[in-house]
């Protein structure tokens, strides 16, 4: 079973970014967004939450990709 990416594919699409998957899994996907300036940033999306992770925040989305709400992140510090 593979993760449902319709919403992110969505969101990717209304931002205007390219995006390539590195993984996937049936609940977890990773990969790399590409902005239109071409900066690349690495993402995690949550399927069963609809939670894109990048590198300093979280974006839930809805069904349709739209972004609901945007809350600060820092990632874990593997020390």
């Amino acid at each position: 079973m593979r993760v449902d990416v319709k919403p992110l594919t969505h969101w990717v699409i209304y931002k205007g970014y390219t995006v390539r998957f590195t993984k996937r899994s049936p609940q977890h996907t990773e990969g790399v967004l590409t902005m239109p300036e071409g900066v690349q940033v690495r993402f995690t999306y949550d399927a069963l939450n609809r939670i894109i992770t990048l590198p300093n925040e979280r974006i839930r989305i809805n069904e349709y990709g739209w972004e609901v709400e945007r809350m600060p992140y820092e990632p874990p510090n593997d020390a």
